[in-house]
């Protein structure tokens, strides 16, 4: 095992292989999963980061990373299938990865971001960040996600998986819509910050004392994969730069929409971004 260090961000979660059909036909193999999402960000930004994640034999894109997984023998990537209709997208499992440990956790960081896609991230794993870390933000989907028996990905209430006495480690727990109906909202902001996606409609930013809506950037949505990771690495940008939680979410909102205009983990042009996200 390395030696500990630092860094300023520390991501824990997996790359996955992503399988996207298109309404329109045709069907794209890429890179997924939050890590290489998050990554994009943060490679474009300069953040000072690392990835800790686990995959399989299989995984076909090591030169794609910068920061390659554990490869755990005997096991297989995780493999996301995302079918897009004109109204909603219906996602898959095809693969599941092993599980990221607490022993893994071997960096401190200023922030550290629990993105988990299919519940690697354990909670015993969680608390281990919370050990080495100043901030912790987690995606809902890396607390609620399980597979039902056809292979679909639906979400448990909060309340019944055991990550539910937890939220005291987090700073900041980021929910789409979807996943914010699984959540007790009243109960959690009281805990927590409470980020609240809402795609056009741009977030909600909800904690004990306040509640914040901030508009959505303007773009032409080619694909919705990712988005939800961008923002929250937008998010923590945001307060690695010590910015109000507002001014965050402004910033998370434009590189969520930076995702949804391109197929696959994006190449981000920061000449587009807005002076006053500068």
């Amino acid at each position: 095992m390395p030696a500990r260090s630092s860094c300023d961000a520390l991501v824990v979660g997996n790359y996955c292989h992503d399988e996207l059909s298109r309404a329109s036909g045709g069907v794209v193999h890429t890179l997924g999963g939050s890590a290489a999402y998050i990554s994009s960000v943060f490679d474009a930004t300069g953040v000072d980061h690392a990835v800790v994640s686990v995959a399989g034999e299989d995984f076909a894109y090591a030169d794609r990373v910068r920061y390659p997984p554990l490869i755990i023998p005997g096991t297989r990537t995780t493999r996301f299938i995302a079918e897009f209709t004109s109204v909603e997208r219906v996602l898959r499992v095809g693969a599941r990865s092993a599980a990221i440990r607490p022993e893994d956790i071997i960096f401190d960081a200023r922030v550290a971001l629990a993105c988990g896609v299919m519940a690697e991230v354990l909670p015993e794993t969680l608390i281990r960040m919370s050990q080495h870390s100043g901030q912790v933000l987690a995606d809902a989907q890396c607390l609620l996600r399980t597979v039902d028996a056809h292979g679909l990905v639906r979400n448990r209430p909060l309340e019944d998986t055991p990550f539910a006495p937890l939220l005291r480690h987090l700073s900041v727990l980021k929910a789409s819509e979807d996943e914010a109906e699984s959540l007790d909202v009243a109960a959690v902001r009281a805990k927590t910050c409470l980020v609240v996606t809402r795609g056009r409609s741009g977030c909600s930013v909800l904690t004990a004392r306040e509640t914040l809506q901030v508009p959505a950037w303007p773009v032409e949505e080619v694909d919705p994969t990712g988005a939800g990771d961008c923002f929250l690495a937008g998010f923590t940008l945001g307060l690695l730069r010590a910015w109000p939680l507002g001014r965050c979410a402004e910033l998370a909102n434009w590189f969520g929409a930076q995702a949804v205009t391109q197929v696959g983990v994006p190449t981000l042009d920061l000449s587009k971004l807005p002076a006053s996200l500068r």
